[in-house]
């Protein structure tokens, strides 16, 4: 049987909860993925999409340029030991319809990251289809309004 270690990617880029949207969105360029774990302390504390980016700060007027990877990443984090089973990482995006896992180690390290695509290399067309409607887009939530927004 697969475990998670067999699909994931192996040391992820991350950033802290401080960096702004922009260099995340730019270290997501550069590294060509779609999702960045939040690291502080050594510990995983949340992840950013570029879905995030899009929907949660850009279409509501925030300020990537200086508004920080906290305020919109995904927390409390959806998270995966590289023991885990392909099967239970699946599973574990239908629950929570997301799209990436941190992987992260028994003492909380980030050993990783898989993503649906990661998987869906190892999936028929059928049983990737499945997951795709299963995870597919959430319904919109409200965010903090304490931010200030940009003109738009």
């Amino acid at each position: 049987m697969m475990n998670v270690r067999d699909a994931m990617t192996p040391d992820p880029a991350t950033c802290d909860p401080t960096t702004t949207l922009r260099l995340v969105a730019m270290l997501m360029l550069d590294q060509d993925c779609a999702a960045v774990p939040i690291v502080s302390g050594g510990k995983v504390v949340g992840i950013v999409t570029d879905r995030d980016i899009a929907c949660r700060a850009v279409a509501q007027g925030w300020n990537a340029a200086e508004l920080p990877a906290a305020a919109v990443m995904s927390c409390p984090l959806v998270a995966i030991s590289p023991d885990d089973t392909f099967d239970d990482a699946i599973q574990v995006m239908r629950e929570n319809r997301v799209h990436h896992l941190p992987v992260v180690a028994d003492d909380g390290r980030l050993v990783g990251i898989v993503a649906q695509s990661d998987l869906g290399r190892r999936m028929t067309n059928l049983e990737l289809g499945q997951l795709t409607r299963a995870t597919s887009i959430r319904g919109a939530r409200q965010w903090p309004s304490k931010l200030v927004r940009i003109n738009a």
